[in-house]
């Protein structure tokens, strides 16, 4: 982790950023002015004490959904609270951005809770009860506010409680209960599911999501292209971890859209941690149930971004929970097979930094339509002695590092204030591998990056494109849905973002558990990738036709890196002599600028194989390849290992 900046960099960083473009050209939408309130006090909690606990939970809850209302049209509430890399993250993009976007428009402090409900008295209009008992009615609860303008509240009629302050104190009208009036479970997992003529599905907890299904879902009344999958409020049962990675400052955006949320597990096997008595397979169906409504509600027309995270750490895996079998990556992946098969996609809010805040309020900067990159040539490549005249790719190891992993909003949100500050950017090629739908949370961000970045910043996708996918989880058969062929939906779903933020490259396709990608496949992603993609596996790299009339390379990525130590002793494993051209490429994860610096150097220093390596950016990578293929008369060639 990084330490805090000296005041002689932070001087040198604002006087740079005063000279590039990002501070020449935006400009703010409106001259009212904005509010900003500080929840940081909420990130300290007594874990031992269930009644702060309880309270920290239900301040946070209020004030996110809150500020998704406040934020629904227009930039006007700001959240101070997440953390992270040495960094008060949210006040560190506030002190950038109103130099610039929200220079012409003033900052008013507001105090207190109270204070925020009267200041945007307007954006509700009363509160929505759910049972904590039930934990699973939190995530029903925010459905409900984001489609019907209302507050989310725990029932809890004890002294003191949030709930007593606005319904006794304030007389907030409660609009809407996911408890009776006398305090008893509604969904009781027996029976008829209330308020419809569905049967029980035996389980107190999934009851509650079939209820929304047909309430908000099947209705119109929730958006069903924008799904929020975030920890309930079992979270106040087991507050482990940093106290932010409960990730309720994550959900503004879902209801500032008027999207539905749940927290289910996607494993059919074993029954979830917080719902041991279901019967098997409950939660999964639940799962599916979930997605097959927002599906049906687009006709399959349309994505359905899920932003969110299968929360490890407290649910559906073995850390920490005796008796279950499946680790975390397995989950994951079946966890994105699941939203893929039914044309969904992850903005992967993973635990450890996926917490975000003021998503809502970031949605109303103004991007420009399209933000170029700088692309290297044929003539390029020859100048720096990559090419021979003849066009013959020289014998050497080419090698690129993947930069990521950015398939979450609030891992670049958190992670960039020490990364993209870092005095090594700039020094290497490096490859951000920034999926350009995080753009949609964070755009003024985005804005940034491309507007400070230097020639050595080059941008590709992330996981498989515009969002976090398994590709031939979007084709037919699809496993867990058995609807149609999706993949066209998604290609055209991506084109928009990779046309706008001029990225032509996947930087890593991830098939998890699904099928592996074939040629087939490659030459439909092509349509959005027509330099190139890093396959999950395989033995060979090569081309594919694009629909462009070019070819697309491929090449399947090598391995992961843990530090620059193992990193260098894997890569010069790989050096192979006297075979022709190598192209290998890595992947690194939330690695500093200067990490990777300390590896290339590190690396090159090396006599006897550094010598052969050159390090480049992934568009020289794929053009190399292109031209190796070309010059070979194949299609596909070994990887040369």
């Amino acid at each position: 982790m990084k330490t805090q900046p000296t005041l002689t960099q932070t001087l040198s960083l604002f006087l740079f950023l005063l000279a590039t473009p990002f501070f020449k050209t935006c400009c703010a939408q409106s001259d009212e002015p904005y509010y900003v309130y500080d929840a940081s006090a909420l990130q300290r909690v007594d874990r031992c004490a269930p009644e702060d606990v309880k309270r920290v939970w239900d301040e946070t809850l209020l004030i996110s959904a809150l500020q998704g209302l406040a934020n629904r049209d227009t930039a006007s509430l700001y959240i101070l609270f997440v953390q992270g890399f040495g960094h008060k993250t949210d006040e560190f993009w506030l002190n950038l951005f109103s130099q610039n976007w929200l220079r012409d428009r003033e900052r008013r402090n507001v105090d207190s809770i109270d204070e925020l409900l009267d200041l945007f008295a307007d954006s509700y209009s009363g509160l929505v009860l759910y049972d904590g008992s039930v934990p699973s009615t939190v995530n029903v609860a925010l459905t409900i506010a984001g489609a019907d303008n209302l507050l989310p509240v725990r029932h809890d009629p004890s002294e003191g409680s949030l709930y007593r302050k606005l319904v006794d104190v304030r007389k907030i009208p409660v609009k809407a209960r996911l408890i009776n009036e006398d305090g008893s479970p509604l969904f009781t997992g027996v029976g008829k599911i209330p308020g419809t003529n569905l049967d029980s599905s035996g389980s107190i907890k999934t009851d509650p999501y079939y209820w929304a299904i047909e309430n908000y879902i099947k209705s119109g009344k929730s958006n069903p292209t924008e799904g929020g999958y975030y920890i309930d409020a079992y979270w106040i049962q087991h507050p482990i971890g940093a106290v932010q990675n409960h990730c309720l400052t994550n959900r503004d955006f879902v209801v500032s859209r008027k999207g539905f949320f749940f927290d289910l597990s996607p494993w059919d096997d074993e029954t979830p941690n917080d719902d041991r008595e279901q019967k098997l397979g409950t939660d999964f169906n639940a799962f599916n149930a979930v997605m097959r409504a927002a599906y049906n509600a687009v006709d399959g027309k349309s994505v359905i971004r899920v932003c969110g995270f299968t929360p490890w750490d407290s649910k559906y895996t073995d850390h920490g929970n005796v008796g279950y079998s499946h680790s975390g990556v397995p989950t994951e992946w079946r966890h994105a097979e699941i939203l893929s098969n039914h044309n969904g996609y992850l903005d992967a809010d993973a635990l450890g930094c996926g917490a975000m805040a003021n998503a809502s309020f970031y949605q109303h900067f103004p991007l420009d339509e399209i933000y170029p990159q700088q692309k290297p040539t044929v003539n390029d490549l020859r100048v720096k002695g990559y090419l021979d005249d003849n066009g013959k790719v020289a014998d050497k190891t080419f090698v690129a590092i993947y930069a990521g992993d950015y398939d979450s909003a609030a891992w670049v949100y958190q992670s960039m204030p020490a990364f993209w500050h870092d005095p090594a950017r700039g020094n290497i090629p490096i490859n951000w591998a920034f999926n350009p739908n995080l753009a949609d949370r964070f755009a003024p961000g985005f804005d940034y990056f491309r507007k400070t970045k230097t020639p050595n910043d080059f941008f590709v996708s992330g996981d498989s494109g515009a969002g976090y996918v398994n590709p031939t989880a979007f084709i037919a058969p699809r496993r867990f849905s058995q609807l149609p062929d999706g993949l066209d939906v998604w290609i055209e779903h991506c084109k928009k973002y990779f046309k706008r933020w001029d990225v032509s490259g996947i930087g890593f396709i991830i098939d998890g558990d699904a099928r592996t990608c074939d040629r087939e496949t490659l030459e439909r992603l092509a349509a959005y990738a027509p330099d190139g993609m890093t396959t999950h596996r395989g033995p060979t790299m090569g081309v594919v036709d694009n629909p462009y009339g070019g070819r697309s390379a491929f090449r399947p990525m090598n391995h992961d890196l843990a530090d620059p130590n193992h990193g260098t002793a894997v890569i010069l494993g790989d050096v192979r002599k006297n075979q022709g051209a190598q192209f290998n490429m890595y992947r690194t994860i939330l690695w500093s600028p200067q990490k990777l610096q300390t590896l290339f150097e590190q690396v090159k220093q090396d006599e006897d194989r550094g010598g052969r390596v050159e390090f480049v950016d992934a568009y020289t990578f794929w053009l190399l390849i292109r031209l190796e293929a070309q010059n070979l008369g194949v299609d596909e060639f070994d990887i040369r290992l």
